[in-house]
């Protein structure tokens, strides 16, 4: 399949001059062919020959090519998208091709506006989009080639970006031509694009004096004489443009010979289009600036806009058409350079007239908003009342499409009108959330300062604080949900009306959002929320806030069955908004009071969801969550394959300057699988800014941060960390004694060292807040604790109560260390055949556990006491990776490796790769027996 949709290889100047170029683009071509993604971005000035080097190397290729030309009288959100695949399905009706299936389905809202499921997610579109590539791929090579890139849309581009970053095993090619000079969002873009790795920058150069003549000599038939060659290459700079127009000009007028010399003079580098402009009436003069501004329109909607008939029009255009300055069959320039000087014609009022006009017929005529507000957007001046209307509905939809930067350049264009209208404010904030928070923000800013009610506040400052979590501006955040909380109660007075308690509702939500993320202000958020009472959670605002209580209830290490009640609440009915925070509190609350079941239910609803939307971050963020819970029961089998999972996905995307978890998980795992130095260069790998200030991100990198230094021998480092840790958690009122056991390691290090006194009074400190929160798991660490700093009886009758303890929990992992504790004291005592017993029920727990870390110590415990085990501890599968466990998994279950890319977020290579691994690790064949070998160890 061939197809072409903007690049006309037809009525080119002479390619001359380029055969260094064309050769990069040919190998390019086959490399990509090959299934190594590429990308070449050829730039220069207007009319230096990029449009034609282009054309002339797409001449040659084969598969499926797909090419667009973008214009700069503006484009809506993926016109270039739509442009490229169009010819993909000629009766126009993207919905009902056959190549959106599966996860290309999301590519609807880019590609037929309005048939998209309600506002698409813009991440989900892009990834909607990739595997539509991606089947193209799959039935041979393809090429996506775009003309004048630095006026295509900037959402276009940015998702050829996102292509581009997966494609290194595909079949793909992708050919892009910029203007350099030109201003806009497209240059930004493409300096990023030009960056990548399988991107290849060229730089055009002007022809040189040799490439000048043989232009020259086959234009004019003859060989052009060097002065006269000379002399052309100087009046046009070696612009191929400007010399094919001399040519034309010149050509069965005057040979190219020295004595010619003057006619060149005569032209000038401005008179190749000008003279033909000038020529003609004013009528027709018209019509050519009416294709200037509405290029590619039909002769109809021309002729209204130069203010003529079709009939004297259709004259106007054969005589454009005549002196070559149109397309062959289309009403458009043959060159931009032609556009612009036929603009130029006009005063800057007249083109600004001629523009508004354009957009009006354009909207009389019923077209979509986006397509009148693309040419609304190029005015001067505060909009019009009709323009107001065209740009926000223009709005709506970019937005619904999960094209936010369009719509937050259409939203801007409507506050040049309306600066104080609030709610334009706020659905420019909203659009902006995604892509400038920090710009989102002053919107919101500015929209408060307008509004005095405090119920009108309220939702707005609800949307302030789930921006600034993204933005870390949380404490300005709180200080702005303490403002409009105060003013809400002073109105509502001491019986409020039904709404009035859902708008408190809402609020105190946004206090506890805002107040629980940096741990400076979670004991200011406790003290003020102190005496709320629960609310029921009959209604999805009374659920929103029983999660985000749960959460502080569980921050502060109130008692596990008051929390835990309210978390289960929450989950009754899955309505809880916004982004999924109080879901995820209660999964907070569910997990550190030894209830994973309902926690790792409701994570799968949201991995599902996830899922089926294409919701990468969300989905990032679902599955790092899952690996704590998992962890937190001792299944570090699959926590690992999720850790893993996110640490890839962000490092794909380009998420980890933002974040820390996935890193953190992941490196506190890696110290249980024996690996101390990787857990190090994961955790190296943080930059998120201001990590220290976060509540849980700080305190959870601290404990794993702790474990893979006291791997590694630096037990006195490991102790530093510890003590940060607790210092951080007691400074700032977060009493949780199990969401980062700080204690219990440094009493096992402690004890270790010989140091009882000072362990035991880190013990004495903790023990309150232990017995607090009551659960066998935090009963049975402190035990554990105990036993360690204890001698003699004392010491094993404290151990085998925590072992006893921790077996009616989920704490294996927990579990599996007091039992080796136990063991190690029964042997020193002389009961060689009671440690023995301990001794295998650790390794037992440590080989369920997948737990590689303990397996070192207990194995060689057993040894001593006279043991061995009776049966082996070591399988084949545990050599796999996260990602190779994940991958097998999803294979095993009879997914393709499609359905398997597309629900992780990775590429079918990745996939492909990662199934090589698995078979030689578990010595199988294939795919037939991946089921049975996983099932076997």
């Amino acid at each position: 399949m061939a197809v072409r949709s903007g690049v006309r290889a037809s009525a080119r100047p002479e390619l001359a001059g380029r055969d260094w170029e064309l050769r990069v683009l040919t190998d390019r071509a086959r490399a990509a062919a090959l299934g190594e993604g590429q990308a070449v971005l050829l730039r220069g000035p207007a009319g230096i020959g990029k449009t034609g080097l282009l054309a002339a190397a797409l001449d040659g290729l084969d598969g499926t090519v797909l090419t667009v030309t973008c214009a700069d009288t503006g484009a809506g959100a993926y016109e270039a998208v739509r442009a490229l695949f169009g010819p993909l399905w000629p009766r126009g009706d993207a919905g009902e091709a056959g190549q959106l299936a599966g996860s290309a389905r999301l590519a609807l809202p880019a590609l037929a506006p309005g048939r998209g499921d309600g506002t698409a997610d813009t991440y989900s579109v892009m990834h909607g989009l990739y595997w539509l590539v991606a089947g193209l791929a799959a039935r041979g090579p393809v090429v996506l080639a775009v003309d004048d890139a630095q006026w295509c849309d900037e959402t276009s581009l940015r998702w050829l970006g996102f292509l581009l970053r997966r494609a290194e095993d595909l079949p793909v090619l992708v050919l892009l031509t910029q203007r350099t000079g030109s201003d806009g969002p497209g240059p930004a873009v493409l300096a990023e694009l030009g960056t990548a790795a399988n991107c290849l920058a060229v730089d055009l150069a002007p022809l040189t004096a040799d490439a000048v003549a043989d232009v020259l000599a086959a234009g004019f038939g003859t060989a052009p004489d060097p002065e006269f060659a000379r002399h052309a290459a100087e009046i046009t700079g070696g612009n191929p443009f400007l010399l094919d127009r001399v040519v034309g000009a010149l050509r069965g007028r005057v040979p190219p010979d020295a004595g010619h010399v003057g006619e060149l003079d005569e032209l000038g580098r401005e008179a190749v289009v000008r003279p033909l402009l000038d020529r003609l009436s004013p009528d027709a003069l018209a019509v050519a600036r009416a294709i200037a501004v509405l290029g590619g329109e039909e002769l109809e909607t021309i002729a209204a806009l130069a203010g003529t008939r079709p009939g004297p029009a259709r004259h106007a255009v054969q005589a454009l058409r005549d002196g070559e300055l149109l397309e062959p069959d289309r009403l458009d320039y043959a060159h931009d350079l032609i556009r612009a000087a036929a603009l130029n014609t006009a005063e800057p009022a007249e083109l600004a007239r001629l523009r508004e006009r354009a957009a009006t017929l354009l909207n009389d005529s019923g077209r979509s908003s986006e397509e009148v507000a693309v040419h609304l957007l190029v005015l001067d001046g505060p909009p019009q009342p009709w323009m107001v209307t065209v740009l926000r509905e223009a709005a709506a939809a970019a937005e619904s499409r999960g094209a936010p930067t369009a719509a937050a350049r259409y939203l801007t264009q409507v506050l040049r009108a309306h600066a104080d209208d609030v709610a334009v404010l706020v659905h420019l904030s909203r659009v902006l959330g995604q892509t400038d928070p920090a710009a989102s923000l002053r919107h919101l800013e500015h929209a408060l300062g307008l509004v005095a009610d405090p119920r009108r506040r309220v939702p707005i400052v609800m949307q302030y604080v789930m921006v600034s979590l993204g933005a870390q501006n949380s404490r300005r955040s709180y200080a702005l949900a303490t403002e409009v909380a105060d003013a809400l109660e002073a109105v509502i007075g001491p019986a409020p009306s039904p709404a009035d308690r859902a708008l408190r509702m809402v609020g105190q939500s946004a206090l506890l959002l805002s107040g629980l993320d940096e741990k400076a202000t979670v004991s200011r958020v406790g003290a003020r929320l102190r005496d709320v009472v629960p609310p029921p959670g009959d209604t999805a605002e009374e659920r929103e806030l029983l999660g985000m209580l749960s959460s502080l209830g569980t921050l502060q290490g109130r008692p596990a069955g008051e929390v835990v009640a309210q978390a289960a609440q929450v989950l009754r009915i899955g309505d809880v908004a916004p982004g999924g925070w109080a879901v995820l509190g209660a999964v907070l609350t569910l997990y550190l009071a030894d209830r994973p079941e309902p926690a790792l239910a409701a994570l799968g609803g949201v991995l599902d969801h996830a899922q089926r939307r294409g919701q990468g971050w969300t989905y990032v963020l679902g599955a790092t969550t899952r690996a704590l819970v998992h962890q937190f029961c001792g299944n570090l089998t699959d926590a690992l394959a999720d850790a893993q999972y996110a640490f890839d996905v962000i490092t794909q995307e380009r998420w980890a300057p933002g974040t820390a978890m996935p890193q953190t998980v992941l490196a506190s795992l890696l110290v249980r699988q024996g690996d101390p130095a990787g857990a190090e260069a994961a955790l190296a790998a943080i930059v998120r800014p201001r990590l220290e200030h976060f509540t849980l991100e700080y305190h959870w990198y601290l404990i794993a941060k702790a474990r893979a230094r006291a791997a590694s021998g630096d037990v006195e480092g490991a102790l530093a960390v510890l003590r940060t840790c607790g210092e951080s958690l007691a400074g700032n009122g977060i009493g949780n004694p199990v969401l980062a056991p700080w204690w219990y390691e440094s009493a096992e290090l402690l004890g270790g060292l010989g140091r009882r006194a000072e362990g035991e009074a880190v013990l004495d400190d903790v023990e309150p807040a232990v017995r607090r929160w009551g659960t066998n798991r935090a009963l049975g660490m402190l035990q554990t604790s105990r036993g360690v700093l204890a001698d003699g009886d004392a010491a094993i009758e404290r151990l085998r109560e925590a072992a006893e303890l921790l077996a009616d929990s989920p704490a294996k992992v927990e579990q599996a260390k007091a039992e080796y504790l136990l063991g190690r004291r029964l042997l020193a005592r002389g009961d060689a055949e009671g440690a023995r017993e301990r001794l295998r029920r650790s390794i037992d727990l440590s080989v369920l556990s997948r737990d590689k870390q303990q397996l070192g110590l207990s194995l060689p415990a057993l040894a001593e006491a006279g043991g061995r085990m009776r049966h082996g501890t070591d399988s084949p599968s545990d050599a796999l990776s996260g990602s190779e466990r994940r991958v097998a998994e999803r294979a095993a279950e009879g997914a393709t490796n499609r359905e398997i890319a597309e629900s992780l977020f990775i590429t079918q290579r990745t996939v492909e790769v990662h199934l090589t691994s698995v078979y030689r690790k578990l010595g199988i064949g294939g795919r037939a027996e991946l089921a049975a070998a996983l099932r076997d160890h």
